[in-house]
């Protein structure tokens, strides 16, 4: 009774440890380095777009300066500052030949930016734009991620069926091996048969164990892909290939979201024309300043005062270093929609390149579904007619190896199939769809 409780505990155990192709992408959605780098990038955009937003609001400065002079000017205006005159201080020889005096001057100062010749708001525009781009190219990174786990996991797929494939042809071989020795004991056939169906049972068997040693590295490699470790897994088969829908990829190519972040990044450009400018433009802002003066410590207030006003500045670049700065940046937006029409031809070519490599896929696998059937009778003709002296055990072996090359590449149009499936949708930028 125990023993069938165990038995049947182990048995779920192991159907719990089995992954599908959906829990993988949650995984990797969830866990992936490179998309929790996209989101630390975004973040930080986001970070840049608040900071470019306090730049409208008034700005607020603490000061502390020492000073120790006997010049006339500033000795006079220190005391007068910290409102120690007295009479004798208009003396002309007290004037001209002041002591040396100390001043502690602590100034809070409050500065609001009225009209900084539209740099800010250009500023905040361009750091906008360039949160868009850094959105889209982050979503970018999720269909990246979403290949790549999808490469991964039907790779790990068709290493565990290359492993059922390689048991099968230990098992014929194994067949084909008790057979010679069979017919060797009967006097029909030669020793060397015997030895040459060992041969060939003893490389199947080789076969097999590399096959296992690739699938445990599959799956590292999907651990990896999917930024997490799992420890002992099985993935599951995903059957036959999924099927292809042409219609409208063409024209969600030229709107992937690389594609997008690149026009965001064309606006910012066009931004970035008007916020050089900017410098050549008048700039306004608003002031107050509350003074203390002492003559014997810091934050005192022997003297104190306040001042407010309005600040008009506009410089003018002669050398036109202005202007030319803001001509690179037309120049970079000309370049950059060069590079984006290239983008989209790219996007519209990949799509066709994918979905002639899965046509390619489809073709490999019928032919080697055909091959198959034809290997399989092949190989019952060969083994009946050694069975009657009129076959060699080579014939045997040729036949059972064109089985099983066949069922290989009928394996590997398998897993061409499911990649050139994925790479169209990631060519059109709709790699979210996987599995739909």
């Amino acid at each position: 009774m125990w023993l069938l409780v165990f038995l049947l505990a182990s048995f779920f155990t192991v159907k719990a440890k089995e992954l599908t192709l959906d829990e993988s992408l949650r995984l990797a959605l969830e866990n992936s380095p490179l998309i929790k780098s996209a989101q630390r990038e975004l973040r930080a955009q986001e970070l840049e777009v608040k900071a470019i937003r306090g730049a409208l609001l008034p700005r607020m400065r603490l000061e502390e300066n020492f000073t120790r002079t006997d010049v006339p000017a500033y000795a006079f205006m220190n005391r007068l500052n910290q409102e120690r005159v007295a009479s004798q201080d208009f003396d002309p020889a007290r004037l001209n030949n002041p002591s040396s005096i100390n001043n502690f001057e602590t100034k809070l100062i409050l500065e609001v930016p009225i009209w900084l010749g539209g740099k800010v708001q250009s500023a905040k525009k361009m750091a906008e734009q360039e949160y868009k781009a850094v959105s889209l190219e982050g979503k970018r990174r999720e269909e990246e991620v979403i290949r790549q786990v999808y490469y991964a996991y039907v790779d790990a797929v068709l290493a565990k069926e290359v492993i059922r494939v390689s048991q099968q042809a230990v098992e014929e071989a194994k067949e084909h091996y008790r057979l010679a020795e069979r017919m060797h004991g009967v006097g029909i056939a030669l020793l060397s048969e015997v030895l040459r169906a060992q041969v060939y049972l003893s490389k199947a068997e080789e076969n097999l164990e590399r096959a296992k040693r690739d699938y445990q590295i599959a799956k590292k490699g999907l651990e990896v892909a999917m930024g997490v470790s799992l420890g002992e897994f099985e993935v599951r088969e995903l059957g036959e290939c999924p099927e292809v829908k042409l219609e409208g990829i063409r024209e969600k190519a030229t709107k992937r979201r690389d594609i997008r972040a690149m026009e965001e990044r064309l606006k910012t450009l066009q931004e970035a024309y008007r916020f050089t400018l900017s410098d050549n433009l008048p700039q306004v802002s608003a002031f107050a300043q509350y003074f203390l003066h002492s003559k014997d410590y810091p934050l005192g207030s022997d003297g104190k005062g306040y001042m407010v006003g309005l600040s008009l500045s506009w410089s003018f670049d002669l050398g036109l270093t202005t202007l030319r700065r803001a001509e690179a940046n037309l120049e970079r937006r000309a370049g950059l929609e060069e590079r984006i029409k290239l983008m989209k031809d790219m996007a519209v070519f990949e799509v066709e390149r994918a979905h002639s490599e899965y046509k390619k896929a489809m073709a490999m696998l019928v032919s080697a579904e055909n091959r198959i059937r034809a290997s399989r009778e092949v190989l019952r003709v060969m083994e009946l007619r050694y069975k009657n002296g009129l076959a060699r055990m080579v014939d045997i072996l040729d036949a059972q190896t064109e089985l099983d090359k066949a069922r290989l590449e009928r394996l590997q149009a398998v897993n061409a199939c499911h990649k050139a499936y994925v790479d169209l949708l990631f060519s059109a930028g709709v790699t979210e769809e996987v599995g739909r």
